[in-house]
């Protein structure tokens, strides 16, 4: 991004400290949220410096962090009137160049900064609604609501995460200009009050669960699950006794016939459930459940669905083996 136009706060915090001959460290911390919607934390380290930075995408949430610790670097020098790494003059003037990454012309990320407002001050998170969108196909225009407590405050942009932000900053603004409490805890508590508020109202939620009967493993229950243990140790039969000697490390070996060969022989069923959320990886997902006592669930995960499910046969078969191995 030419000079002109600003810069963001990684290129100015490379070239703060270009200009000292170091660089900055940064950090994949921590990724978070739903497959769909993930949250990237990164930290970055400059000399003793250090700072948080949480973004939607890498790239946002390495522009927080980079904003953060050039916040950090100014405050210090602020404070303590030293020429070093984070000297007035120098630091001030770069900060002033900094822009968002997007067209908004909103500094940092609102969206994190918001966040970490809430959390500072024990609020429940913001929460964030789809309120409009509009507009020939390639020229939207979206309208999303950020809600805290009884406040609200809508963003418009041209994508859902410019009309995030905007809603984020708007809301932002007007916490700092008028702070509010719970709205479930009333003006004027302190933090012991507060406290005692809230566990009151839990004990309250939660006040018919102290007469609820919750299911345990009775006695009797114990010895059967422990008596089909040694049942399945004792258990005999073709199938049963050739997965004993079965290498189950082959890829091209026919897991799923063959756990259906040894459900069929000692009488229990088996059932597969696909998993439609991919994994982490992108892969598909399965569970296979045996109608054993207890009931036993095993995982698996391939490239397709039917990969998934051999991979969950594979290791039901590993546990069986476990299971009956003399």
């Amino acid at each position: 991004m030419s000079a002109a136009v600003g810069k963001t706060p990684v290129s100015v915090l490379q070239e703060l400290l270009s200009r000292r001959g170091t660089t900055p460290k940064y950090e994949l911390v921590q990724i978070e949220g739903a497959i769909h919607e993930p949250t990237f934390r990164y930290r970055v380290t400059v000399a003793d410096v250090v700072a948080m930075g949480t973004g939607r995408s890498k790239k946002e949430a390495k522009h927080a962090a980079a904003k953060a610790v050039l916040d950090k670097m100014i405050v210090g020098s602020q404070e303590d009137g030293s020429g070093g790494v984070g000297a007035n003059n120098a630091v001030s003037e770069v900060k002033a160049e900094i822009i968002s990454p997007y067209d908004d012309k909103i500094p940092g990320n609102p969206i994190g900064t918001l966040q970490e407002m809430c959390m500072s001050r024990r609020w429940p998170p913001p929460s964030y609604e789809m309120v409009n969108e509009e507009g020939l196909p390639h020229e939207r225009l979206f309208t999303i609501a950020c809600v805290v407590f009884k406040h609200r405050e809508t963003g418009t942009g041209k994508s859902k995460k410019l009309a995030k932000r905007q809603a984020a900053h708007r809301m932002w603004e007007k916490l700092q200009d008028s702070p509010i409490v719970s709205s479930s805890v009333g003006p004027g508590l302190d933090d012991e009050d507060e406290i005692a508020h809230g566990v009151a109202n839990v004990a309250a939620r939660y006040a018919d669960l102290k007469d609820s009967k919750i299911s345990t493993l009775t006695t009797p229950h114990s010895h059967k699950v422990s008596q089909f243990h040694k049942n399945l140790k004792l258990s005999t039969g073709i199938k049963l006794n050739e997965l004993q000697t079965t290498s189950l490390n082959d890829a091209n070996f026919n897991f799923v016939q063959f756990l259906q060969e040894i459900a069929s022989e000692q009488q229990f069923e088996v059932t597969y459930v696909d998993i439609e959320e991919k994994s982490i990886t992108g892969k598909s997902q399965c569970l296979v459940q045996l109608s054993t006592l207890p009931v036993a669930v095993c995982y698996g995960s391939g490239n397709s669905s039917k990969e998934a499910q051999a991979s969950a046969a594979q290791n039901a078969l590993e546990y069986l083996k476990i299971m009956t191995k003399k």
